[in-house]
């Protein structure tokens, strides 16, 4: 007896659940379907990238302002800044500055031993700065007779870094640009390069394709055409 009531119960309550989906679907109001519940508040759709600015070539000439270098390489989290990198093609024809805003991880820590940060533009456009995390830290110096390890000394000199600027469809890569690490700290960093030697690359970081033919050679590098010069700042 207490089977069967329970069921008619069930029964009673599936039949009104039914009828209020109809009038809510009657109403213009459909029920909520189940992939938009499966999407939470915090897988956010990813923000399109800030447009680029075009600028004087005089912007990109600038340094950032000097403060500390913090050598240990830890805490280095930005969420914020831009880059202001200049082209410069040899034949000296459509130098262009151009500014784009910070994206992609807030740690630049790559494993295993690189920093990188990125910045992006719409249409496949951005830059990107890269180098050795022991350029900053300085490695581990050895210890003396006595024990005691001494201290690397402050970073007052430019390092070797890799640079790479995608503008207006042509990606430009330079692997051996001068980097002045202007000011390194758990609050924000900043810098100038300067590559006197920068080659195209037909594979774009900022936007990939299924044309570009990764397995070609790459033993022989393409001759330069261009120089890449310009300076960051970023921020928590």
């Amino acid at each position: 007896m207490g089977r069967h009531t329970t069921t008619a119960r069930a029964t009673a309550g599936l039949a009104a659940a039914g009828l209020l989906l109809a009038g809510c679907a009657e109403q213009g109001e459909p029920p909520i379907d189940r992939d938009d519940r499966a999407v939470s508040d915090s897988e956010a759709a990813p923000r399109s990238p800030e447009p680029a600015q075009r600028h004087a070539l005089a912007d990109c000439a600038k340094t950032p302002a000097s403060g500390r270098v913090v050598r240990t390489g830890y805490g280095l989290n930005y969420s914020s800044g831009a880059v202001h990198v200049a082209v410069a093609p040899y034949s000296g024809e459509g130098a262009v500055c151009v500014e784009f805003a910070k994206t992609g991880p807030a740690d630049p820590q790559v494993p295993p031993d690189t920093l990188l940060f990125t910045f992006a533009g719409p249409d496949g456009e951005g830059a990107q700065v890269e180098f050795d995390s022991v350029a900053l830290t300085g490695g581990v110096l050895p210890p003396l007779g006595n024990g005691y390890v001494p201290k690397v000394g402050p970073l007052d000199h430019p390092i070797t870094a890799r640079v790479g600027a995608a503008v207006g469809g042509t990606y430009y890569v330079a692997d051996q640009c001068s980097l002045l690490l202007t000011t390194v700290t758990a609050n924000g960093a900043g810098g100038r390069f300067d590559c006197p030697a920068a080659a195209v690359q037909a594979a774009n970081p900022f936007a990939p394709s299924d044309d570009v033919d990764y397995d070609a050679d790459d033993t022989v590098a393409p001759p330069p055409t261009a120089t890449l010069s310009g300076w960051f700042e970023l921020s928590r």
